[in-house]
């Protein structure tokens, strides 16, 4: 029979494992949510990151507003759209 102490610590190693993968999951979802960049002149001769804050920063009727802080780098998250190659 078990004893008290080994089912605490059989109860700690799977919160943990449980822990990790749930950690795992959230953070390759969280990089996979970001919208790709659309297939525009502006975006396939991406710049730096001032050019996006110029169009997204506010808004304008041709681009969304970005709905998160700067973290200066687009790149990090936003992909041009799969089948399109950056000039």
């Amino acid at each position: 029979m078990p004893t008290e102490e080994a089912s605490a610590r059989t109860l700690l190693i799977i919160v943990s494992v449980i822990g990790v993968i749930f950690t795992v999951v959230m953070i390759v979802l969280f990089f996979n949510a970001a919208p790709a960049r659309s297939d525009i002149p502006d975006h396939r001769t991406y710049t730096d990151p001032a050019a996006c804050l110029k169009c997204h920063l506010r808004g304008t009727e041709q681009s969304p507003t970005m709905p998160h802080l700067n973290v200066g780098n687009c790149n990090i998250c936003h992909r041009l759209a799969k089948g399109k190659k950056p000039k």
